[in-house]
């Protein structure tokens, strides 16, 4: 379940899988925590380097623009995130799983409580979005990135939410690919690199 102050920023499961990916960290003071708070959304905002964070073996990921071009910038809604899963790619995507940032959010609800996050949701290739959702997973699924600051305890999470193998893809190859990727074995990885990132944004 959501922390009380993520709920009501979680879309709601209604279909496939659910998922989350947790860490957190209580500081000696909330100066301190607000510091933790600040220096971990600046991370998550800087999705190039979540792979860093992530680990060697975990997927790399890249900020892309409407036109396809790289960026190193931070996140804002209507980029895209370009991931590079091990294995074999997507067709679909140019031999790349591909997400939209639909939007990206820092809420002071009072002064104990703050939170940041980013959404994502599986998408097309931003050049040939006629192709078809480029990901191993069907466009109703989420997946939501949040720090939060509760007082003097600070949490981050990825929730993903409506998780469903994407294998009414019109490439067979990619429906077989998305099958086997989507029914266990990148959802399993996914939540090894997010408590790897989750970790990584807390760190001091």
């Amino acid at each position: 379940m959501p922390d009380q102050i993520s709920a009501p920023f979680i879309p709601v499961q209604y279909t496939g899988e659910e998922t989350e990916t947790s860490s957190q960290k209580v500081a000696d003071s909330e100066q301190a925590a607000i510091a933790i708070f600040e220096r971990a959304v600046k991370r998550l905002k800087q999705v190039n380097e979540w792979g860093n964070m992530c680990g060697a073996l975990s997927s790399s990921f890249q900020l892309v623009d409407k036109q396809g071009e790289e960026i190193n910038d931070a996140a804002n809604p209507g980029m895209f995130i370009r991931i590079d899963i091990p294995g074999p790619g997507n067709s679909a995507g140019k031999g790349y799983d591909w997400v939209s940032i639909e939007q990206v959010e820092e809420i002071q609800l009072n002064e104990q409580q703050q939170l940041f996050f980013i959404r994502a949701r599986p998408c097309g290739h931003p050049q040939q979005q006629n192709a078809g959702t480029a990901h191993f997973l069907k466009e109703e699924a989420t997946s939501s990135f949040v720090v939060s600051r509760d007082d003097t305890q600070v949490i981050a999470t990825v929730y993903g939410r409506n998780e469903v193998p994407n294998v009414t893809a019109d490439d067979t190859v990619d429906k077989m690919r998305n099958a086997l990727v989507g029914t266990g074995g990148a959802i399993g990885i996914s939540k090894l690199q997010w408590k790897a990132l989750v970790n990584g944004l807390l760190e001091e």
